[in-house]
């Protein structure tokens, strides 16, 4: 039997209402936001709380804020109620859920046989449109874009507009994804009966503090605004029977790995060690140990640690590290470029204090045929190498996580006395996960910048991507690479850049740390194609013995520096 406000609320639909939400929402620990409810109100639904005993009739449409799996209460409404949740779809009611953090729920607990979508730390900031007219794209794609289109959504909290996107899915219709083949699929519907259901990892709803306050930039509250528009537009011609048709999109399906070419020479690229160093120290030595196994097979020239080698700077850790590495002495030469953990008690940066010198002394680093020289006497925070490789002579010069003025100088006279030879650049912090620079000046919400630890605050200064592009990489006409690692997320991003000189700066971020196991062993391999130009950026695990493949973990890319950089 109804209860005299679900019979109010009948009556009122019959008459032309508003359509009714029902709100699950919920202050996480990473954001500690609401405001779905709000963004609904605004948008012009009636909006009732929806509680664990709450019936889901005669509501028109029920919503579960982002992250709201964090709470134990969702647990009794998404999961023990789930029959009911669909039933509720089937008879024409709208479902949506924002996004989730992968490790509470991976794949949403009512989904019913025949659909699936699962979750994982991938953040994303360009999307494209698979269904460029879908109603509820209206207004966030330009007028004239056509399917496949690039989609720009603004920054949000910090974060990329999609946050903890979906890996995959099976039976959904993919409106909006990573890229034009379905990868990480952003915002998917299905139809069950005469309603639908709606997943998305965008997070428009997150945007009232506890106090009420709005947050987020102008822009990014504007596409919170439309998107609640459209949704209301879409609750309302699913009740009348005339939405849009779904037809389930293929599912993505990774590329194979490539081939190596024979010919070729390769550079390993070892990102973030820390949690090896702390906890998996086997898994560490796994990675070099492979990289002496194969250093003739694959003509492994050199190899690059983008900092993070231990994660509290303990004597212990950097006994792990040093065990690890030092299979490559005498084997394969290397260059180490500390991160911030590597620095200040318990790694805290708090100062530039280290015991990365102790455990990796300049004088026995001195007998790597390769060593060219250092910043600071005594100390190899700060080195470069240089070798020759591919019919090429190259430059490796390693930076300390956030490098001083003196040391940005220092670079810039390396990089001027060696200007006939390639340069790749190593160092901690610089490309953000969402294939833009840390920058602080323009982006100051961007998470983890050098600019946040205490060390920014000591003599010297401080400098992020935007920093040594500025000062250091665009200056010169020989840079090749930047390559970093830091940053969390899906641990994933690039951006190639030109500089006034006309050469072609790739600026490549990799770290894994995140994933199972501390990062599952996965590092980067720079493949140097026989034509003198192609690059293939590939990467393996030597402990799984697996490739990742999806475009941000395998891709090809082309030298764009100029061909008289060839010898010095």
């Amino acid at each position: 039997m109804l209860t005299a406000t679900a019979l109010l609320f009948a009556a009122g639909a019959a008459f032309g209402e508003s359509p009714i939400a029902l709100v699950f929402e919920f202050a996480d620990e990473w954001t500690n936001a609401r405001g779905a409810a709000d963004a609904l109100e605004t948008a012009g639904f009636r909006v009732r709380s929806l509680e664990p005993d709450s019936s889901f009739e005669p509501a028109d449409l029920v919503v579960f804020g982002s992250f709201a799996s964090e709470s134990p209460r969702y647990v009794k409404i998404a999961k023990d109620r789930g029959a009911a949740l669909l039933a509720f779809i089937e008879r024409g009611g709208v479902v949506l859920q924002f996004t989730q953090a992968d490790q509470t729920e991976a794949a949403p607990v009512f989904l019913p046989d025949g659909l699936a979508a699962t979750r994982d730390d991938t953040d994303l900031g360009s999307l494209v449109a698979l269904d460029a007219h879908h109603p509820l794209l209206s207004g966030l794609v330009a007028p004239e874009c056509t399917d496949r289109c690039e989609v720009r959504l603004p920054r949000h909290l910090g974060h990329p507009p999609s946050w903890e996107t979906f890996t995959g899915q099976e039976g959904f219709n993919v409106v909006l994804a990573a890229d034009p083949h379905r990868r990480h699929p952003v915002l998917l519907e299905a139809a069950l009966g005469k309603g639908r259901l709606v997943l998305t990892s965008l997070f428009l709803d997150k945007r009232l503090a506890a106090d009420g306050k709005q947050l987020g930039e102008p822009g990014s509250r504007r596409a919170s605004d439309q998107f609640f528009t459209n949704l209301h537009s879409y609750v309302e011609a699913v009740k009348a029977g005339r939405a849009p048709r779904v037809v389930a999109s293929a599912p993505y399906k990774p590329p194979t790995p490539l081939r190596f070419v024979e010919g070729s020479f390769t550079l390993v690229v070892l990102p973030d060690t820390q949690i090896y160093s702390e906890s998996y120290p086997g898994l560490f030595e796994n990675q070099t140990r492979w990289i002496v196994e194969n250093r003739v097979a694959r003509k492994i020239a050199f190899v690059a640690h983008l900092g993070d080698i231990t994660n509290r700077n303990t004597p212990e850790q950097w006994d792990n590290a040093r065990r690890a590495m030092g299979h490559l002495d005498g084997q394969v030469p290397y260059a180490i470029a500390p991160g911030n953990h590597d620095y200040g008690p318990g790694g805290s940066t708090q100062t530039r204090d280290t015991y990365f010198n102790e455990y990796f002394p300049l004088a026995q680093q001195k007998q790597q045929p390769t060593f060219g020289g250092t910043f600071e006497p005594g100390r190899l925070d700060n080195s470069y190498h240089l070798f020759h490789a591919g019919g090429r002579d190259w430059i490796v010069i390693t930076l300390e996580f956030g490098p001083r003025n003196a040391v940005v100088a220092w670079a810039n006279e390396v990089l001027r006395e060696h200007a006939k030879r390639l340069a790749i650049i190593v160092t901690h912090a610089y490309t953000y996960l969402d294939d833009t620079r840390y920058d602080h000046v323009h982006h100051p919400d961007q998470h983890w910048s050098p600019y946040h630890y205490g060390c920014a605050k000591l003599p010297g200064g401080t400098n992020d991507g935007e920093d040594l592009w500025q000062k250091l990489v665009s200056k010169h006409e020989n840079v090749a690479f930047v390559l970093s690692g830091h940053v969390l997320g899906d641990g994933a991003g690039r951006l190639s850049s030109a500089t006034p000189h006309g050469n072609v700066v790739h600026q490549i971020l990799a770290n894994y740390q995140m994933r199972a196991i501390g990062g599952e062993g996965y590092m980067r391999l720079f493949e140097f194609l026989p034509d003198g130009e192609t690059v293939q950026v590939k990467t393996y695990s030597p402990f799984l013995n697996k490739y990742l493949t999806d475009p941000q973990q395998q891709f090809l890319l082309k030298l764009g520096v100029p061909s008289r950089s060839k010898a010095e």
